[in-house]
């Protein structure tokens, strides 16, 4: 009995929230798409997993792209009602890097790469709600791996 009160009670508190956004990697020097979800455990607990995609920049035929997933959990500190909240952030990375080239001159020739490294999350963020189904957010966060980078995310979020 008192199990089942304890489960519902977990049910009614978690949230949902869907979104994404826009990141810059200082690696690549590329912007990236990102998809994002936040799931509140508590009011002040969330753990959030989400996807990017930087595009990287091409220079004299270099290239590179990163593909990164993240898990982080945020806890949550109200400075303004319950419209601003900051957090910081710790998690884990994956990350996996494709670097590429290509030549021009008497023969045409293609050069890639591929590695992947595990790493850590250290950041903080912050997020501002429009409303109860609404909110941006912005992420500064270091990723401390064999590829160490600096990447800041900002996006929308949508609660479900």
């Amino acid at each position: 009995m008192y199990a089942a009160i304890l489960l519902f009670g977990l049910q009614t508190q978690a949230q949902i929230a869907l979104g994404g956004g826009l990141a810059y990697n200082e690696k690549v020097s590329g912007p990236g798409i990102t998809l994002k979800a936040e799931f509140n455990i508590t009011e002040q607990i969330a753990i959030a997993p989400g996807g990017t995609y930087f595009f990287g920049n091409s220079l004299y035929g270099y290239n590179q792209n990163i593909l990164a997933v993240d898990v982080n959990a945020h806890y949550f500190f109200n400075i303004i009602d319950d419209k601003l909240k900051i957090y910081p952030l710790l998690g884990v990375n994956y990350s996996n890097y494709k670097t590429g080239a290509y030549y021009y001159g008497y023969y045409y020739d293609t050069y890639e790469v591929s590695d992947n490294a595990f790493g850590a999350n250290i950041g903080a963020g912050g997020k501002w709600a429009f409303s109860e189904k609404l909110s941006v957010y912005l992420e500064p966060k270091y990723i401390v791996s064999d590829y160490e980078q600096i990447v800041v995310n900002a996006g929308i979020l949508f609660q479900i």
